[in-house]
């Protein structure tokens, strides 16, 4: 039995790289590692850096989600540890950035999340731990 240790990376696809990266980089304050330009017959593409982890994200300009009850189809969400004195701190940061509030705040066992989505619709949740 295989015994996984870590998340390593999560694979997105947008429509638009330089929106995208100002929500992740901008907004969520991810680090732009590196960033390529499309290539014939290939995608833009960035990897950005959380923590120890990695968010690759593919640029496609005719990439239409498929939703389904209101979800991007195969990705439910992807939950990322922020660093915030507290949840309403977290709550005034992203509306100042004029970010949405898709699910207000929930406690958790370990802290308190809420729910943004990015410009593409992919649901992102934000944890600020105990």
């Amino acid at each position: 039995m295989l015994r996984p240790k870590a998340l390593d990376h999560v694979g997105l696809t947008v429509t638009d790289m330089d929106r995208s990266l100002r929500f992740y980089c901008e907004v969520l304050g991810l680090e732009l590692l590196r960033r390529s330009a499309r290539r014939a017959g290939g995608l833009a593409s960035a990897v950005l850096k959380v923590g120890d982890q990695e968010v690759n994200v593919f640029s496609d300009p005719a990439f239409t989600p498929v939703r389904l009850d209101g979800n991007v189809a195969g990705l439910d969400h992807f939950c990322l540890e922020v660093e915030s004195a507290t949840i309403d701190d977290l709550v005034g940061a992203l509306r100042q950035a004029g970010v949405e509030i898709a699910k207000e705040p929930v406690r958790r066992r370990d802290g308190t999340s809420l729910f943004v989505s990015d410009p593409d619709g992919c649901r992102v949740e934000l944890i600020v731990k105990k």
